[in-house]
């Protein structure tokens, strides 16, 4: 049964925009990027998914259920953002319901996991849960990242159990969402992290949803992880990408 999700809004403009986080992240993460999109005209809601921020606890983590959840915000949004596990919730909702949004913006989305082995897995995904969770301890493991950055996260993964983060991967054995992403019949915007710097979705991959589909566009940020919206190097770049493809929808 879908959840009833926490939201926070920053009030802004007449044109709306629903941002979705990833895994063992929350809402408040968008800290400095919503304030931006209220600059740029746009009135910004921001979803704690199930099991993470002030969400409640899901029966499953199917990627169906937190889409499910997402469509119980309602639809017409004039654009939707989604980073990570958000991003693959943001291409489910817009495979299963057309006009659930204008255009999406898909920040390094997670759209295959299938590849890698669930045990594997797991334990890539929960190591910020087998060392001390302190400031310090979050910043060693993103060095690149804004302080504040570091703290929400901290927060975050305090309200995020590490039983979310194994049951995310095991209720989803076939992580695999080329296929709805490659089909998307709205206009999307793929932002892709560095490959070299932790970015998850493969340039030739990226390049073949472009040429293949007309609704899709894809950009690797050079040098930035899979976080850009909290690498103070990377987040000018990031945000007037960002606000370009926003345009486009006005």
């Amino acid at each position: 049964m879908p959840l009833a999700l926490h939201t926070r809004r920053w009030s802004g403009g007449e044109r709306r925009i629903l941002l979705l986080h990833g895994l063992t992240s929350n809402a408040d993460g968008w800290w400095r990027l919503a304030p931006d999109l209220v600059g740029g005209g746009w009135d910004v809601t921001a979803a704690d998914l199930r099991g993470h921020g002030r969400s409640p606890a899901g029966d499953d983590y199917m990627l169906e259920s937190y889409a499910a959840d997402v469509s119980m915000l309602g639809g017409g949004w004039d654009a939707v953002l989604g980073h990570s596990l958000g991003g693959a919730v943001a291409v489910l909702c817009a495979a299963l319901a057309p006009r659930f949004t204008r255009r999406m913006v898909l920040q390094d989305p997670a759209l295959l996991l299938a590849s890698i082995p669930t045990e594997e897995a797991i334990r890539w995904l929960s190591e910020p849960y087998e060392r001390p969770r302190t400031m310090a301890a979050v910043a060693a493991d993103n060095p690149t990242w804004h302080d504040e950055d570091v703290r929400l996260k901290l927060e975050a993964l305090e309200q995020c159990p590490a039983a979310v983060v194994e049951a995310t991967v095991r209720d989803n054995p076939d992580w695999n969402l080329i296929t709805e992403t490659a089909g998307l019949a709205v206009p999307t915007l793929i932002i892709g992290g560095d490959p070299d710097h932790g970015g998850v979705v493969p340039v030739t991959i990226g390049e073949w949803f472009a040429s293949d589909n007309p609704f899709i566009e894809y950009v690797m940020l050079a040098g930035s992880g899979h976080s850009a919206h909290r690498e103070p190097a990377h987040y000018d770049d990031y945000l007037d990408i960002v606000l370009g493809a926003l345009e486009v929808a006005a």
